[in-house]
C-alpha cells in the first residue's frame, strides 16, 4: 500500500530516489564538484550582475538559493541554477528604465518568471518549447552573446555611454574610441589572452586520473575565472595602497546574507505600488524571460542527461522553484548555464548535492570576502563575461543547417539580424513568425511523388504518393500536381495511402474537408478519361474519413498489391468497365466514431 505514495513522492522530490544510496564516497565526490563550481560561479555571477545593470551582490543573491533548490527537485546532476549572460541581458533589457527601481522589478521578473515556469511544468506545458526550432534558438543565441560580447568593450575600453542593441552599442564604441582608457584597455587584452589560454590548457588535463600534474592543469583550467579575479582584485589592491587607480573598479559591495523580503511587495520606502502597475511595467518580458530559460534549460538537461529520459516537466518546475525561492532573497531570473554543467560534470558530481556545497561557499563569500570584491576591475570581470559568451556564437550548427538545408538557414538568418537591429525580444519573435511563415508553406507544399507506371496487362496507371500529413492548404498543390502527371492512357489513378499519417477533418460529417473536395474535383477535371480512383494501403483512420467523404467517386479502398493486382486483373478481363464502387456499406451506422 506504501508503494504508491512513496511513488508519487520520488517523482515530485527526484531526491527520494537517490538519497537512501548516498554514500561518504559520494558525498565526497559531490564536495570536490561543488568547490570547483563554486569558483567558477563567483565570479560569473558578480560579472552577470553587472550584465543585468544590478550591482555585484544581487549576483551573489542569485547564486544563493539554486543549488540548495535544484538539489531537491532537480534530476540532472551536473545542472547548476545560477545567473546566465543571456537571461541577464533579457533582465537588463526589461527592467533597467523600469519607474519603481530597477533591482525590485529584476526581483519581480524573478518571481513571476518563477511562477510561469512552475505552472508549465505542473500543467505539462513543455511540448510548447518545441514551437521555436532549432535553428530560430541558434540564431537569439548567437545574436545575445554578440550583444553581450559588444556590451562589454565599453567597460573594457573605459568608455561611459548607453545604449542597447548591438547596432547602437559598435557605434557608439567608434564614436567614442578616443576617450579610451589605455590601463583598461591593456588589463582587457591581458586578461582575454589569459582566460583563452588556461582553456584550452583542459585538453591537457585530466580529473579522473592518478597524475597530479593532469589534475592540477586541469583544476587551473576550470578555476580559471576565479583565478584571474584574484590575481587582478589583488593587483588592484597594492595599487590602491600606492594612491594609484588606473582601472575602473567596482563599486562596494554590502556585506552579509541578503534580507528576506516579499517580491511582489514593490515600495520606495514612502510609497508602495500597484502590483498590476509594475507586472505591466516588466511588459512582455514575463513572457519572454520564462521562455527563454525554459528553452536553454531543457537543452542543456538534455545534453547531460547521460542518454536517460528528461522529465521535461519536473526541469521546468525544479528552475520555476529556485526561481520563485530565490526572489525572496533578492534574486534576479537564474537558469543552468551548460560551462558550469561541464565543470561539475568533469569535477566528477555524482548526485545533484553538489549545488548544497556551492550554496554554501556562496554564502562564506557573501559573510567574509565583500569587502575585497571592490577592488575587482571592471575590465576583468568584462573580459570574464566575453570569453564565456564568445563560445555560444553557434558558428558549427550555423554551417551544418546551410549545408543540410539552406531554407532552415533563412529563420536563423533573419532571426541573428533582426535581434542585433532591433532588439533580442523583438528578434526572436520576428524569428518564431518567420518559422510558423516556413511551416505553413511546408504544409501546403507536402511530399507528393507521381510516376506514370506501366501495367503487365497492356495499360498504364498514374501513382500517387501521400506522405505525412495533408491540410486543406495542400488540396489544389495535391490536384495541379496530379493534373499536370496525368496522362489520357492512365487507366487507374493509385493513391498510395501507406506513409499518409493523418487528413485534416472537421469533427461535423457535413463539412467534408477541402482536400476530399478537391480529389472530387480531381475526378470530374478528368471526365473524359473516367478514372477508377484506388486508395492503396489506408490506415483505419484515413480509410474511415475518405469512405465517408467520397460518395460519387468511382474508388476503391484496397489493403495491400496482391489486392491491387487483383482489381487490375478483374478490369482488364472486364474490358475496363468504370463503374462506381464505393465500398461505404461498413460504415453506415458508424457515424458516432466522427
Amino acid at each position: 500500500m506504501l508503494k504508491q505514495p512513496i511513488k508519487l513522492l520520488s517523482g515530485a522530490f527526484p531526491i527520494v530516489q537517490w538519497l537512501p544510496k548516498y554514500t561518504i564516497q559520494k558525498a565526497v565526490c559531490d564536495l570536490i564538484a561543488g568547490i570547483t563550481v563554486g569558483l567558477t560561479l563567483i565570479p560569473q555571477s558578480i560579472a552577470y550582475a553587472a550584465l543585468a545593470g544590478l550591482g555585484p551582490e544581487y549576483g551573489l543573491y542569485s547564486s544563493l538559493c539554486g543549488g540548495f533548490i535544484y538539489t531537491i527537485f532537480g534530476t540532472v546532476k551536473d545542472l547548476n541554477v545560477a545567473p546566465t549572460a543571456l537571461i541577464s541581458l533579457l533582465t537588463f533589457t526589461y527592467t533597467h528604465d523600469s519607474s519603481f527601481g530597477q533591482p525590485q522589478s529584476a526581483i519581480l521578473l524573478c518571481f513571476l518568471s518563477g511562477i510561469i515556469e512552475t505552472g508549465f511544468g505542473l500543467l505539462h506545458l513543455g511540448f510548447l518549447v518545441d514551437f521555436v526550432s532549432t535553428p530560430v534558438v541558434a540564431g537569439f543565441t548567437s545574436a545575445g552573446a554578440l550583444t553581450i560580447a559588444a556590451a562589454q568593450i565599453k567597460n573594457m575600453l573605459g568608455l561611459n555611454f548607453k545604449a542597447e542593441t548591438f547596432v547602437k552599442i559598435m557605434y557608439n564604441v567608434f564614436y567614442h574610441i578616443k576617450e579610451t582608457s589605455l590601463w583598461d584597455a591593456a588589463l582587457s587584452i591581458i586578461c582575454c589572452c589569459s582566460l583563452i589560454m588556461l582553456r584550452e590548457m583542459k585538453r591537457f588535463g585530466n580529473p579522473n586520473t592518478d597524475n597530479i600534474w593532469k589534475t592540477s592543469v586541469w583544476f587551473l583550467s576550470v578555476s580559471r575565472n576565479a583565478l584571474l579575479v584574484i590575481i587582478c582584485a589583488f593587483t588592484a589592491f597594492l595599487l590602491k595602497k600606492h594612491d594609484l587607480t588606473p582601472f575602473s573598479l567596482i563599486k562596494n559591495v554590502p556585506q552579509g546574507l541578503p534580507p528576506i523580503q516579499l517580491p511582489f511587495i514593490i515600495s520606495n520606502g514612502t510609497e508602495t505600488f500597484n502590483f498590476i502597475d509594475v507586472t505591466s511595467d516588466l511588459g512582455t518580458g514575463i513572457i519572454v524571460v520564462p521562455l527563454v530559460s525554459i528553452l536553454s534549460n531543457i537543452a542543456i538537461a538534455k545534453a547531460f542527461a547521460d542518454g536517460k529520459v528528461l522529465d521535461a516537466s519536473q526541469e521546468m518546475l525544479a528552475v520555476g522553484l529556485c526561481n520563485i525561492f530565490g526572489s525572496f532573497f533578492g534574486s534576479f531570473p537564474i537558469n543552468a548555464s551548460f560551462s558550469r554543467a561541464a565543470v561539475n560534470n568533469a569535477s566528477g558530481a555524482r548526485t545533484t548535492f553538489g549545488g548544497i556545497f556551492t550554496g554554501i561557499l556562496v554564502m562564506f563569500a557573501l559573510t567574509f570576502l565583500t569587502p575585497y570584491f571592490s577592488y575587482i576591475p571592471k575590465a576583468t570581470l568584462s573580459s570574464v563575461i566575453i570569453c564565456a559568451v564568445i563560445y555560444m556564437v553557434e558558428l558549427k550548427l550555423s554551417r551544418l543547417i546551410w549545408r543540410i538545408n539552406r531554407i532552415d538557414f533563412f529563420p536563423l538568418l533573419v532571426t541573428l539580424v533582426a535581434c542585433l537591429v532591433l532588439s533580442i525580444e523583438i528578434g526572436i519573435v520576428i524569428g518564431i513568425v518567420v518559422d510558423l511563415l516556413l511551416v505553413l508553406y511546408y504544409t501546403s507544399r507536402p511530399k507528393i511523388e507521381t510516376e506514370i507506371i506501366k501495367h503487365e496487362k497492356n495499360f498504364q496507371y498514374m501513382k500517387v504518393v501521400l506522405v505525412g500529413t495533408l491540410f486543406y492548404s495542400a488540396a489544389e498543390f495535391t490536384r495541379d500536381k496530379v493534373l499536370k502527371m496525368i496522362t489520357s492512357d492512365s487507366k487507374f489513378l493509385v493513391f498510395d495511402c501507406a506513409n499518409l499519417r493523418k487528413i485534416d477533418f472537421t469533427a461535423a460529417k457535413e463539412n467534408i474537408h477541402i482536400f476530399l473536395q478537391c480529389i472530387d474535383a480531381l475526378i470530374k477535371d478528368l471526365n473524359e478519361w473516367k478514372p477508377l480512383v484506388v486508395f492503396l494501403r489506408p490506415k483505419t483512420e484515413i480509410d474511415f474519413i475518405l469512405r465517408k467523404a467520397i460518395t460519387d467517386a468511382n474508388c476503391y479502398f484496397i489493403k495491400n498489391d496482391n489486392e491491387l493486382d487483383t482489381l487490375f486483373d478483374e478490369k482488364a478481363n472486364s474490358g475496363y468497365e468504370l463503374t462506381s464502387v464505393c465500398a461505404n456499406e461498413a460504415y453506415e451506422n458508424d457515424d458516432e466514431k466522427l
